[in-house]
């Protein structure tokens, strides 16, 4: 009998392979649970299912014995990307996420109004990124379960207030709470496994308030001590179209691209694009969207950074932003 699983079984599937966190992985294989139809031609991948969870719970329940890190704070991924907004209190972390995304965060002229965190989608182009606020840092507390929740991200914002006489001063206190936490934040992550015990991060400085008295001469500043180390961004979080370089800048620093997919014959799917890392290839694409495309590809068509349009690629040919992949079987 055929399994016959829906759609939303093979979705879930795909960001299990690409889940970051234990945690993560256990949700999604419940949803994946809830949405299989149970009947015979699903007895062995129910079977599976359960083993999966199974061990997954007793990996997390030994973890918890023997004293190493979790955390009550865990953010269920969504979208193309996961980024987190640290800052020290007031910069304007709050206004950041709703400007950025629509969220309704409190904000308030006061400081420590985020004390959980909070969660909205930036939009940019045709995918949607998450962003996610988090409690202010200083230099007398962090949140014990931060450093977790930053280590399982995809990028930070390091969020300044140019209106702010010790800018700097706060600029170096997260710089050093996230090192006292073993994260080292920086433009880009090595491409090898670094010799030290950091946990490196891609990071962006959002320079917040740069309307405000004293500002530009703040922005030198920040630029001619940091700018080596981290890409900076200014703007005013109250005026939504100066953000707008803040999210195309976000997009490049995360290094992924958008691949689109057709099926013989018919236009191409441009609602869904498949999400995949820099240097990808065509065989990476096929594997995301499910194995059975990669182990039974015969060959693949693609259009836009080929050298002719629906020509013939090999599985290891790499992709482009926005390539338009038709696989065949």
């Amino acid at each position: 009998m055929p399994a016959n699983l829906p759609p939303q079984y093979y979705e879930a599937e795909k960001r299990y392979r690409l889940a970051k966190t234990n945690q993560e992985r256990l949700a999604i294989l419940r949803q994946m649970w809830a949405v299989m139809p149970k009947h015979k031609g699903t007895d062995r991948l129910q079977g599976d299912l359960k083993a999966k969870i199974s061990r997954l719970k007793s990996e997390m329940q030994k973890k918890t014995k023997v004293g190493k890190s979790t955390y009550s704070h865990y953010v269920v991924r969504e979208g193309a990307a996961q980024v987190l907004l640290l800052g020290a209190p007031n910069v304007g972390k709050s206004q950041i996420l709703a400007s950025l995304t629509g969220a309704s965060p409190e904000v308030a002229p006061y400081p420590f109004t985020t004390r959980d965190t909070a969660v909205g989608m930036m939009k940019f182009e045709d995918i949607s990124i998450q962003l996610v606020d988090t409690p202010p840092i200083t230099q007398e507390y962090m949140e014990p379960w931060l450093p977790e929740i930053i280590r399982d991200t995809d990028c930070l914002l390091l969020a300044i207030d140019l209106g702010r006489d010790d800018f700097i001063g706060d600029m170096q206190i997260l710089i050093r709470k996230l090192e006292e936490s073993k994260i080292k934040a920086g433009a880009t992550e090595p491409q090898d496994k670094p010799m030290d015990e950091m946990k490196h991060k891609k990071a962006i400085v959002a320079a917040n308030k740069k309307d405000l008295p004293g500002a530009e001469s703040h922005l030198r500043t920040l630029k001619d001590l940091y700018s080596e180390r981290f890409p900076i961004c200014s703007f005013s979080a109250k005026d939504e179209i100066e953000l707008d370089p803040l999210r195309q800048k976000i997009y490049t620093t995360l290094s992924i691209i958008r691949i689109y997919t057709k099926s013989p014959g018919k236009p191409t799917d441009r609602m869904d694009p498949v999400i995949l890392k820099k240097g990808s290839r065509v065989i990476d694409a096929a594997r995301a969207i499910h194995k059975d495309f990669a182990n039974n590809l015969r060959y693949t068509k693609m259009w836009g950074s080929s050298r002719f349009e629906g020509q013939k690629v090999q599985k290891n040919h790499p992709l482009e932003d926005r390539d338009v992949l038709e696989f065949h079987m």
